[in-house]
């Protein structure tokens, strides 16, 4: 199956599918709207061809209205699925301002799009609409895509743009991530690190236990068991080191102050 990823720095989140795509695709609205979109790939900012990707690699989509508008993001998979990714569970963020250019995550973005197989051509579909769209709206819209029934939209207030990209089988094998854990609310991030086998997250200071409870907690409900711990330091500088394991799965975490920062860092392999 086609699909695409959400994925949170350090772990991954599959969004929803819709059924297979049809033969007509791509919307037209049949009313000028007066409203202008320009779409274009990170990999392809002239919007010229279909610019290459591997199976597992992130893609960053770009955006520019010439009025404000809300930005809904399709994606139309090699394999003829379609999925909507922007909004989603993790960025509401979909409003632009006349002549604003947005990237889509933006820099910083707690979620990341990656492709996954099979390799072929798929596509991005993106709709700016003047009014936010309900969701029953926003499913008649994949309905249409896929050729089966029509969508309730204002007749003057969207326009659509798609680009397209091709899908390449990964050089190696994609390993996916061992564990989904987004970094813990009401806490400010400072800076984020996503390695192979590695990730780590700084907070702006927070309390130990506090957060090492959270990813704890987070663990366990996932089915890991935590087989050894040991704690280092006086209170001032108090920092936590665990062992997890799943199966034949291992994984290291670590809580650990750092001038103004409480680094938590994560280790995973066999």
């Amino acid at each position: 199956m086609g699909r695409w990823m959400v994925v949170l720095m350090g772990s991954l989140a599959l969004l929803a599918l819709a059924a297979p795509l049809g033969p007509q695709g791509i919307l037209v609205n049949p009313v000028p709207s007066g409203l202008e979109l320009r779409l274009w790939l990170d990999r392809d900012p002239q919007a010229s061809g279909s610019p290459a990707y591997s199976i597992g690699d992130r893609i960053r989509i770009y955006a520019w209205v010439s009025q404000d508008a809300y930005i809904y993001l399709f994606t139309i998979g090699a394999d003829g699925q379609v999925g909507l990714i922007l909004p989603n569970a993790f960025s509401s963020e979909n409003y632009l301002r006349a002549g604003e250019t947005r990237a889509f995550p933006e820099p910083g973005a707690r979620y990341e799009f990656s492709l996954g197989g099979p390799a072929g051509v798929g596509r991005v579909l993106a709709l700016a609409s003047r009014r936010p769209l309900s969701p029953i709206q926003l499913a008649e819209v994949r309905r249409w895509a896929q050729g089966t029934m029509e969508a309730s939209l204002p007749e003057r207030d969207w326009v659509s743009g798609v680009v397209r990209y091709r899908v390449q089988p990964p050089a190696v094998a994609v390993r996916p991530p061992l564990f989904f854990i987004p970094p813990l609310p009401g806490h400010a991030v400072l800076w984020e690190d996503r390695k192979e086998t590695e990730y780590q997250v700084a907070y702006r200071g927070g309390d130990v236990e506090e957060v090492f409870s959270y990813y704890h907690k987070d663990l366990l409900s996932k089915g890991w068991v935590k087989v050894s711990f040991r704690s280092r330091g006086d209170k001032r500088s108090l920092a936590y080191q665990a062992e997890y394991r799943r199966g034949g799965d291992r994984l290291e975490v670590s809580v650990t102050p750092r001038g103004g920062e409480l680094v938590v860092r994560l280790e995973w392999g066999k």
